[in-house]
């Protein structure tokens, strides 16, 4: 009795450490008290009639016709592309058992050492099948390869003395073949026997087939490389559907991968001689459509079991982030109202859905133009996969194009690299040759060597300072200097371009990049900007649909590492 007393005299405020207090609570839980769930699942409600009230209040009983859509036809127009037109209108037509960047890409193969070995091994190789290994040192003394190989390329100094003396110059007979001289040589040859003429023949022809089938190579008029520009600049022509022709230009590709977002259109109605040029064909397609879902999207049912991956609870959305909020909107209120439709499209097609036909539920028919064609959304022309027009084109079309793209492929390691850097101390821009093509086929890292000056002698012993013009800079190292851009008569020049140049006492460029455009070559002065660019070639390897192994030499651009200093100085006075 007495600690009962104790305890009522205690204050309200001491009664927090006797008593124990539930202050938070973490979640509810329900304890069942039988096995059967079919009441609590069941939902029920002790007012009825306010749920009717509230839904009345919120205007959920107004009628809405929101059928759900079961058909969709789509109508659309496919075009091929037959021709693709690089430099000043060279049109040659596409050649389909390629991807796209095969065809752009390649290039004539440089004669090296290592390419003349090769060449000539797999000749011998087919004499030898073919019961012709008598002629071998025919061909070893009458086409014996003769390449010079420079002092500082180790590797093809190793690989000349490495070389037998019965190996034929390959790529100088396959040169004589497809001219047909090599033929005239050896039918006029007097060790050649009349018997073997048809066998030889057999051997020229499997021989060019062999290299043709190992390397992938142009014509001499093919070349889509701009070297102005340090990138590749095409265009596809394709017929147009009422007149004229379609061009998909694409003059900015570097990177190695074409797809649907690297080309332009361009109409032209007014070009002819458009009979290559297959014609537009109409391709109707019918499908379900199926609804648009992503993780974590709500459910519309009420007992529909959702992931949570989304949580939207937690999007913190400012007035400014007008993405957030389209997208907590696109997700509770508007998620079920967008449909998935598959559209089967053929490679190397340009497309242009006309509309989509859609059938629900209840019978109704509804046409669905493409967005550019409404009148009250035709001025921010939005559409998904749309080409850019070139020319401020005032006629929109919504097309696509499936571009014959690779998925994967090889690369070696570069067989040419040279890294453009600006110079703002020296006012001008620096072309570094890092790596060059050796001759025994890959590439090879040249070395900073500075051209050594003249010896000074003093006149006297009096005044025994020297004065220099001017130091110099590593071989490797080829200047690109800014000049006017030529005007018009009357007109004040003000644009500039880089122009190639070249040190006192410097043996010049050695790379196909800074030596192929003779004699006088420009680079646009935007191509270069203050992260530099670095230039690359190398060989690539592919596998097309139709399991053919592809192998060619591609060029790539990538950004540089930033500005450089040559450390050039003129009017030096030095002790």
């Amino acid at each position: 009795m007495a600690k009962l007393i104790a305890l009522a005299k205690l204050k309200l405020k001491d009664l927090r450490y006797t008593i124990p207090h539930i202050r938070n609570y973490n979640r509810l839980e329900g304890s069942p008290r039988s096995q059967d769930f079919q009441r609590n699942l069941s939902m029920e409600s002790h007012d009825p009639l306010w749920f009717l009230c509230r839904q009345w209040q919120f205007g959920e009983f107004q009628a809405e016709d929101a059928a759900t859509a079961f058909q969709a036809t789509v109508l659309g127009v496919h075009t091929t592309p037959g021709e693709i037109e690089v430099g000043s209108d060279k049109k040659y037509p596409m050649d389909n058992s390629m991807p796209l960047e095969t065809s752009i890409e390649r290039e004539i193969l440089l004669p090296t050492l290592q390419l003349r070995a090769q060449m000539g091994r797999h000749l011998v190789k087919l004499f030898k099948q073919h019961k012709m290994a008598k002629y071998v040192h025919l061909l070893a003394e009458e086409f014996s390869i003769s390449h010079e190989v420079k002092a500082d390329d180790e590797e093809g100094l190793f690989l000349a003395v490495a070389l037998p003396k019965q190996i034929p110059d390959g790529y100088q007979v396959n040169a004589l073949m497809r001219t047909s001289q090599f033929e005239v040589w050896f039918k006029n040859h007097a060790d050649v026997e009349i018997t073997d003429h048809d066998i030889l023949m057999q051997c020229q022809v499997a021989f060019l087939n062999w290299f043709n089938q190992l390397y992938q190579q142009p014509e001499e008029d093919e070349a889509a490389w701009n070297p102005a520009r340090l990138e590749y600049s095409f265009s596809l022509r394709a017929r147009h559907e009422d007149r004229g022709a379609r061009q998909l230009i694409a003059d900015q590709y570097s990177n190695g991968h074409l797809d649907w977002k690297d080309f332009d259109q361009k109409n032209n109605p007014r070009q002819r001689n458009l009979d290559t040029l297959s014609k537009p064909e109409e391709i109707t397609q019918t499908f379900i459509p199926t609804q648009l879902s992503f993780s974590g999207m709500p459910h519309p049912r009420l007992w529909q079991m959702e992931e949570g991956k989304t949580n939207f609870g937690k999007i913190n959305a400012s007035p400014t982030s007008v993405m957030n909020i389209l997208l907590a909107e696109y997700g509770l209120n508007y998620s079920n109202d967008w449909f998935v439709l598959p559209y089967e499209l053929s490679i190397n097609t340009i497309c242009q859905i006309k509309g989509i036909l859609l059938t629900d539920v209840f019978g109704q028919h509804i046409f669905v133009k493409p967005a550019i064609h409404d009148p009250e959304t035709s001025w921010h022309e939005f559409a998904m996969f749309h080409q850019t027009e070139r020319d401020n084109a005032t006629r929109n079309e919504s097309i696509f194009y499936l571009a014959p793209s690779i998925g994967q492929k090889l690369e070696s390691e570069d067989i040419e690299r040279v890294n453009f850097i600006r110079d703002e101390m020296s006012n001008m821009v620096w072309a570094i040759e890092q790596v060059v093509t050796s001759d025994a086929g890959n590439g090879r890292i040249l070395k900073r060597e500075v051209p050594s000056l003249d010896a000074f002698e003093p006149v006297g012993d009096v005044a025994k300072i020297r004065y220099v013009l001017g130091n110099t800079v590593p071989d490797n190292w080829i200047p690109f200097i800014p000049v006017h851009k030529p005007v018009a008569a009357g007109q004040v020049p003000r644009e500039i371009r880089l122009q190639r140049s070249r040190m006192p006492q410097a043996t010049g460029a050695q790379g196909k990049f800074l030596t192929e455009v003779q004699p006088t070559y420009f680079i646009e002065e935007e191509e270069v900007p203050r992260a530099g660019v670095i230039v690359s070639r190398r060989f690539q390897r592919t596998r097309w649909l139709n399991g053919k192994t592809l192998l060619w030499m591609g060029r790539s651009k990538r950004a540089g590492r930033g500005e450089g200093s040559a450390n050039l100085k003129y009017d030096e006075i030095l002790n």
